[in-house]
């Protein structure tokens, strides 16, 4: 049975990773023990809405600019061996466009590059927003960026020579898949793919995954209800469909809420499933879409094998101004509980509210 440790819920984690140096020793490489624990990163959904493309930019470098929203979470997402978020919005050029349409400008992925991230998945309801034309552009600029990324396509040849994505890190090959339950009633412009909900096809990439040597596999899906903060039924049956055919994690997005964290038994087994992460960063401002969790997986060798070994949660909350405390005139910051000192006294008193009622969905 893999080892699992019970969900915690955590404000601020700082990770370091051991990395081998014998350079100024007087040791064999053999001699030094090197640390083979893997950390990866989970974020939820990236938004772009309009008063976010406004905010962001800065008249003075005629960019928009989004590295600083992230500077209390940057150590963090940057010190993993491994950090992933969901891309709600083409990269379509401009004009640019928020809901319920998406248009991002190119440096908002960018920005997320230069913050930590090296994986965005990209089979959302906001895929085909702008057509061929914005889902060929997006996947062209992450190219250009050097982000990989997974769930949509410019064909089915790209997919299948594509698909699964497996990043091979400390010597373990880590599958990442990526699917999606629509894109809004759009239709996927012929040839585009993107990657919906189905059984039979996640089932035969998993089963690719497994036999290109992929030793952890974990799907991120969009799923679910938006604004529910407790798992749909319809989630639960594919959580339990994935955790069957052997998935080592599940890691769900879309609500714009957080949703519980639990773990399902199979015969074998236990898997995590973080039923919704919430947001990244959106202009919701409503109680429980004002924030998310990262999700902070921790792997190592359990008996010569990689296992998940850790599952934890760090919540924030975004919030929406400026302050001279903050580089930047305007922004959607995201902020941990342990930052929240840096806050107003009014807002602060809505931060607060946001991490109470996380905990107590993850408590449940």
């Amino acid at each position: 049975m893999r080892l699992v440790t019970p969900l915690v819920m955590l404000c601020m984690i700082m990770f370091h990773s051991c990395k081998g140096d014998d350079s100024n020793s007087g040791t064999t490489q053999d001699s030094v023990s090197v640390d083979s624990t893997i950390t990866l990163i989970f974020a939820g959904d990236m938004m772009s809405h309009m008063p976010m493309v406004k905010a962001a930019y800065n008249s003075k470098t005629k960019r928009h600019e989004y590295e600083h929203w992230f500077q209390f979470l940057k150590d963090t997402i940057a010190t993993a061996d491994l950090a992933i978020a969901n891309l709600e919005t083409p990269l379509g050029g401009e004009p640019y466009s928020g809901y319920p349409m998406f248009s991002a400008p190119d440096s908002f992925a960018e920005d997320l590059k230069k913050v930590g991230f090296d994986i965005l998945v990209t089979a959302n309801n906001h895929t085909v927003d702008k057509g061929r034309t914005g889902l060929e552009r997006t996947l062209s600029i992450l190219d250009t960026l050097k982000i990989a990324h997974t769930g949509s396509f410019r064909s089915q040849q790209e997919r299948d020579s594509t698909t699964p994505l497996i990043q091979e890190i400390k010597g373990v090959k880590i599958a990442i898949l990526s699917y999606t339950y629509g894109t809004n009633g759009i239709s996927v412009p012929s040839p585009n793919v993107v990657n919906l909900i189905d059984q039979k096809q996640m089932e035969k990439d998993i089963a690719k995954a497994r036999s290109l040597g992929a030793q952890i596999v974990i799907p991120v899906i969009h799923w679910g209800v938006e604004y529910q903060t407790y798992e749909h039924t319809s989630q639960v049956k594919t959580a339990e469909f994935l955790a069957s055919k052997g998935v080592d994690a599940i890691i769900g997005m879309h609500p714009h809420v957080v949703q519980p964290n639990k773990y399902i038994k199979t015969t074998m087994d236990s898997i995590p499933v973080a039923y919704s992460l919430g947001n990244v960063v959106a202009n919701m401002r409503d109680r429980y879409k004002d924030g998310g969790i990262m999700i902070h997986m921790t792997i190592k060798k359990v008996n010569g094998k990689p296992r998940i070994v850790g599952f934890n949660d760090i919540p924030f909350w975004v919030w929406k101004g400026s302050n001279k405390a903050v580089k930047g005139i305007h922004g959607f910051y995201i902020v941990p509980e342990s930052k929240k000192y840096i806050l107003p006294a009014y807002e602060a008193k809505k931060a607060q509210l946001f991490y109470d009622d996380t905990r107590t969905i993850l408590n449940k």
